[in-house]
């Protein structure tokens, strides 16, 4: 019952607050206390002013400022990632780029080896002796050959 008497009353009062501020304002002047109140809307103004650049200063330097670092520590754990994967594929790269080097030369030796090694064997086993050497010269100056 307390609740509807204070909720009654409240309606009242907004009510006759309204229809009272209505008459000022149709007929253009305050009806009592005209200075006081004067002076209370400057107050009540300069307040409201006050406030206003208060509320514009904490939202544009403290909540836009921490957004913005927020942002900022986002953005910067996101790139020590990337530098982190770049650096593992690049040591991946690195170790595939020295093996296929390693695989290439020992390549280059196999084959090398292999071909001048039978060439070197074809040349031991279809030598000549010296005698025969001798003989080979002897018919090539002469022309026989």
């Amino acid at each position: 019952m307390p609740a509807l008497t204070a909720f009654l009353v409240s309606t009242v009062s907004l009510l006759l607050l309204v229809i009272f501020t209505q008459q000022e304002r149709r007929r253009g002047r305050r009806f009592f206390a005209s200075k006081f109140r004067t002076r209370l809307d400057r107050i009540v103004g300069w307040l409201e002013q006050e406030l206003q650049e208060k509320c514009t200063h904490f939202i544009k330097y403290i909540v836009q400022l921490n957004w913005y670092y927020s942002i900022h520590s986002v953005l910067k754990a996101i790139l020590r990632a990337l530098v982190t994967l770049y650096a593992y594929f690049e040591s991946i790269f690195e170790r595939n780029r020295t093996r296929a080097k390693e695989l290439r030369s020992e390549k280059r030796m196999l084959n090398k080896n292999n071909h001048l090694g039978v060439i070197a064997k074809h040349r031991v086993d279809t030598a000549l002796t010296p005698g025969e050497q001798r003989r080979l010269r002897k018919r090539t100056l002469e022309g026989k050959d």
